[in-house]
């Protein structure tokens, strides 16, 4: 079999020949006279110094190309779903679409920087991230390859893998090569188990600080390359020992057999297979460069997890295998690529991208098909980065700005890679978003609100922590925006400028404004209160109330209109009492006249005292103690307006609040009935925290917002907890809603969720869920998608830095000052006007005031109330 080889290797008649070329330029040489040998050099000079010229401008040009080409590479992180997994097929499919990435133009310029690589990365709590790497111009074929693999998520490579700082600690190197003749192959791995199983074994033991990565570097071959590539691999069989039949047979050459003996008919056949399964059967080829670097704080560490990390690819030997790159001095040391030589060249391969291996290493698709695809569910480590549960793929959702009256969702995984999605504002009603805090829901509701009244829509952004509403000032100072806010603040740091709202003001003379106005009193306090059905006693007293209120405020001129601080005034004082009663309808009365004074002394309590509680803030009396309002829910509707409330997230006083604001909206919404359909601005309403507004055991919440809808409100409502919703809230949301979008849950919210999405997809899902991710279901041109993955956004995302600025407002504000003074004699006065206007006749005569005989009188109690 050597004598054989021997015979076989065309070395010696290589060299022989080069010998006899060499020694006929010799004796031609020698033959020509110094005078013509000195002409033939004068004639020979400008073609020597044109190739010389031309050589340097293609060499400079490669060089300029490469480093513009390594300026443009790109990577992105695939993440996989838990249940992800592939057919062989599928990756072999895959990897034969990326070897068409060869066919660039002016590919031979960039040659060495038009290498894809495939990364094991260890993130800084130590999970093994996949991602793939490539020029620029190449991505969007990346991105087309990878939607073969059915169950990932592409992001941003920084997203999963931060940028990190120089380490000052040890850091190991190594580059593998294939230790045989390219042609030998490596083994063939099936995918089950995972193939990529012993590196994540390998990186779940780094430490806090350390870090390892394994780099595939594969420079595709395809046309004259391959071919190229297959004469290459058809040489190193022929200096290997397979005899011209076997390799002409092979590549489709005719040639007549011979005999040989044996030994060597069994050591080809061996060698026969391993071409086989090379050229026939692995697929796609490429050159390979395969480079590990390992950092920790000491040597012992790095070289532990170097090893294991080479330890990882012996699943790779077969009649070939990977060896580290250098030379070993037995006994002492190994040269490797750590030697202080070679470090600089392997640091800039790893960080840039640049293809130059130490040897040719020349691989099939098969031998390498682990290392194609990222970790599948059969790599049952936990320590692999994971998008969660088997998702659909993102919707045909349009981009943010390809479309006029778009609203930002998030971001979503397509071919020309990652974006900024938008949905449809026509396509928008309801939008319910709940999970954990901190996770990005409210960033997600701040881009969007921005979004919109950037656009010149109107909107309230009701946001009980304040917090949002300061992120969201600087990006409303251009003039054109800021002059239509409207700021209600009255949280901690509370302005001492106000605008002015009385809830009892009323703008017309139209009934439904002013049961507009009572029915919003009664579901603030029955919601800010958590009354039920057996409080039917505060219901109607609060009710009456409100009612008496509304009645004189029609007979009042506009800056003695009472306020909600006259509520207490109304039930403890008989003279003033008794003074509003000729404005009241005459059922009305009878009830002031003959059940009221039935009533046991504390049932006016929970009014008085929450009232009393209003007053106690400066900041509360300055806005809810005006006569005449500045701020009208109605007028910012229809003007566009961009209301900024913030009603602080303490007690009740603070629900009580915020639910003023929101019912009012809600009520102020029905009188836009008279309006036509096409001419109801839309108005867009941010509720953070929504329970708060859902306290009434009766769905008030509910009602309205189903009601709403058709008046031209569009609500976008957050919470943490669906099931801190009432029942009928939670039905009307998952019913009517346009868009449900979901962060991590706890199990039990996670299974109602995932009950509206049809029981898809697994509810644990939704509890691992890391922050910033979503799975979103969203009405696209009227139909609903499916579940799928969504990335948060943020403000940066969508308009870079804000621009700090005072904001003038739309409405005049007053001081508290103001207030006071306004307050301190209003009672008085209004009982002055009432007098007056009773004298001029304007009202017909009531009898005087007499109350029921109360004695031996036990009121009727409810039981369970305790107001």
């Amino acid at each position: 079999m050597k004598s054989d080889r021997r015979r076989s290797d065309p070395t010696l008649m290589l060299s022989i020949l080069a010998g006899a070329l060499c020694l006929a330029a010799w004796r031609a040489l020698s033959n020509v006279e110094p005078d013509q040998a000195f002409s033939i050099i004068k004639s020979l000079a400008p073609v020597a110094i044109g190739s010389i010229g031309l050589a340097s401008a293609l060499a400079t040009q490669r060089f300029l190309s490469t480093r513009r080409a390594l300026g443009s590479r790109r990577a992105v992180a695939v993440v996989p779903a838990d249940e992800f997994e592939v057919s062989i097929e599928t990756v072999l499919r895959a990897a034969a679409q990326l070897s068409r990435s060869d066919r660039a133009v002016r590919g031979w310029m960039c040659r060495r920087a038009s290498a894809i690589r495939f990364t094991l990365d260890s993130d800084p709590e130590g999970r093994v991230v996949y991602l793939i790497e490539s020029r620029e111009d190449q991505m969007d074929l990346v991105r087309s390859t990878l939607r073969a693999y059915e169950g990932i998520e592409i992001r941003r490579a920084d997203e999963v893998r931060p940028a990190r700082q120089a380490g000052t600690g040890v850091t190991m190197r190594t580059e593998l090569v294939l230790a045989r003749p390219s042609v030998e192959p490596l083994a063939r791995l099936e995918l089950d188990p995972d193939p990529l199983q012993p590196f994540a074994a390998a990186m779940a033991g780094l430490q806090p600080g350390e870090h390892a990565s394994v780099h595939i570097d594969l420079l595709p071959a395809a046309g004259h390359r391959r071919a190229r590539l297959t004469r290459h691999l058809a040489r190193q069989v022929r200096r290997l020992g397979i005899d011209q039949v076997g390799i002409s047979e092979r590549l489709g050459l005719n040639s007549k057999p011979r005999r040989s003996d044996p030994a060597t008919l069994a050591e080809r056949r061996g060698l026969g297979r391993g071409l086989d399964a090379k050229l026939r059967d692995g697929g796609a080829i490429f050159e390979a460069q395969i480079l590990i670097r390992t950092r920790a704080e000491s040597r012992v560490r790095a070289s532990a997890t170097m090893t294991n990390l080479l330890a990882a690819f012996e699943s790779l030997g077969d009649r070939n295998w990977l060896r580290a790159s250098g030379v070993p001095i037995p006994g002492l040391a190994f040269l490797g690529s750590d030697l202080p030589g070679r470090r600089r060249r392997f640091d800039r391969r790893v960080n840039t991208g640049l293809f130059r291996p130490a040897r040719r290493n020349i691989v099939a698709a098969r031998e390498i098909a682990g290392f194609l695809k990222p970790p599948t569910i059969y790599l049952s480590d936990e320590n692999v980065l994971r998008s969660g549960a088997m998702l659909s793929p993102p919707p045909d959702l349009p981009a943010l700005g390809d479309e006029p009256d778009l609203i930002p969702i998030g971001r979503t995984s397509a071919e020309e890679g990652e974006r900024i999605a938008g949905v449809r504002t026509a396509d928008t009603f309801f939008t319910y978003v709940t999970g954990r805090s901190r996770f990005g829901k409210t960033e997600l509701a701040i881009c969007q609100f921005l979004h919109l009244v950037r656009s010149g829509q109107g909107g309230l952004f009701l946001d009980p922590h304040e917090d949002a509403i300061e992120r969201m000032k600087p990006y409303l100072t251009d003039p054109n925006v800021s002059d239509r806010i409207v700021e209600i603040d009255l949280g901690p740091g509370a302005s001492e400028q106000q605008p002015g709202w009385n809830i009892f003001e009323l703008g017309g003379p139209e009934a439904g404004e002013a049961e507009g106005r009572i029915e919003a009193v009664v579901d603030a306090f029955a919601s800010a209160l958590q009354w039920g059905e057996r409080s039917t006693r505060a219901i109607n007293l609060t009710a009456q109330s409100a009612m008496a209120l509304t009645a004189i405020s029609r007979a009042l001129p506009a800056e003695l209109c009472p306020t909600i601080f006259q509520l207490p005034t109304l039930l403890s004082d008989s003279t003033w009492r008794k003074a509003t009663l000729p404005f009241m309808p005459r059922a009305a009365q009878r009830f002031w006249m003959d059940r009221f004074p039935r009533l046991a002394e504390e049932a006016i309590t929970p009014l008085t005292n929450m009232v009393d509680r209003l007053r106690a803030s400066a900041a509360v009396t300055t806005l809810l103690g005006a006569s005449r309002s500045s701020y009208r829910i109605r007028e910012a509707m229809d003007r566009g307006q961009i209301v900024l409330a913030c009603p602080g997230s303490g007690g009740t006083r603070d629900r009580l609040l915020a639910n003023l604001i929101v019912f009012d909206l809600l009520h102020a919404a029905k009188t836009r009935a008279n309006v036509p359909p096409s001419e109801r601005r839309p108005f867009w309403v941010f509720l953070d925290e929504v329970q708060t507004y859902d306290g009434a055991v009766s769905g008030n919440l509910a009602a309205l917002l189903e009601q709403s809808a058709k008046y031209g409100i569009r609500a976008v409502l957050l919470n943490q907890n669906p099931e801190r919703l009432t029942s009928a809230t939670l039905q009307a949301l998952t019913t009517n809603r346009s868009h449900l979008i979901a962060t991590a849950l706890n199990s039990k919210a996670a299974n109602l969720i995932t009950r509206e999405w049809g029981g898809r997809p697994d509810p644990a899902a939704l509890t691992r869920l890391p922050r910033y991710r979503f799975i979103a279901q969203v009405t696209d041109r009227g139909n609903a998608s499916e579940p799928f993955a969504l990335g948060g956004i943020s403000i940066q995302d969508l308009f870079g830095p804000g621009v700090p600025k005072p904001i003038q407002g739309a409405v005049e504000t007053r001081t508290p000052t103001e207030a006071l003074a306004h307050l301190e004699t209003l009672d008085d006065r209004i009982l002055d006007a009432l007098r007056a206007v009773r004298k001029t006749g304007q009202v017909a005569d009531t009898a005087e005031l007499e109350p029921a005989d109360s004695a031996g009188y036990v009121p009727l109690r409810v039981e369970g109330d305790r107001r």
